[in-house]
């Protein structure tokens, strides 16, 4: 599924994850899957994408499965649409891969 997981490439503060979310969805799942035609995580987020609230969201839930403070989160583009890549300071590629791909096997499996 993400064995290679080109949602995830390495940067010299940590890593980059590139997110394709669902705000306004019933459940909170972060991530929720893989699409492999995007490139990307998915994320489904109960808050609406009005005044930054679906970002928040996703950073604080990103935060809280990769164990991380919020501030180690930072949004470097997709403010205003669906497509969303982040800069996870002090979280290496292969770790976040680990991490997230566990919570995919648990929601799938």
């Amino acid at each position: 599924m993400m064995d290679q997981c080109p949602a995830v490439e390495p940067h010299p503060l940590g890593c980059i994850i590139r997110f394709e979310v669902v705000p306004g969805s019933s459940r909170l799942a972060v991530p929720s899957g893989f699409n492999p035609w995007r490139r990307s995580l998915e994320a489904r987020l109960t808050e609406e994408a009005s005044k930054g609230k679906a970002n928040r969201q996703l950073v604080s839930e990103l935060a809280r499965v990769l164990s991380i403070s919020e501030s180690d989160i930072e949004l470097l583009s997709g403010h205003k649409n669906s497509r969303k890549v982040l800069l996870v300071r002090g979280v290496e590629k292969d770790k976040a891969i680990s991490i997230l791909r566990s919570i995919l096997k648990l929601k799938v499996g």
